[in-house]
């Protein structure tokens, strides 16, 4: 499954059942970050990037900037 931006793979992700057992963390943990995200509250880019590739996700396509000066 292909899902575009960060946020929306780590909502995705939050939906697996029995999330704390993939990633060795505590129940209470993913509840917080669940209620984090119902609430608009801030989850660090570097967080869901951390949880999702020790799911297993793969990055498809690196972030890709462009600046003018």
């Amino acid at each position: 499954m292909e899902i575009e931006g960060t946020k929306e793979a780590f909502n995705k992700l939050l939906e697996v059942p029995a999330l704390y057992k993939y990633l060795d963390v505590d129940t209470s943990t993913v509840a917080n970050w669940k209620r984090y995200m119902r609430e608009g509250k801030l989850i660090s880019t570097d967080k869901m990037e951390e949880m999702l590739l020790k799911f297993g996700a793969k990055v498809k396509q690196e972030k890709v900037w462009e600046i003018n000066l």
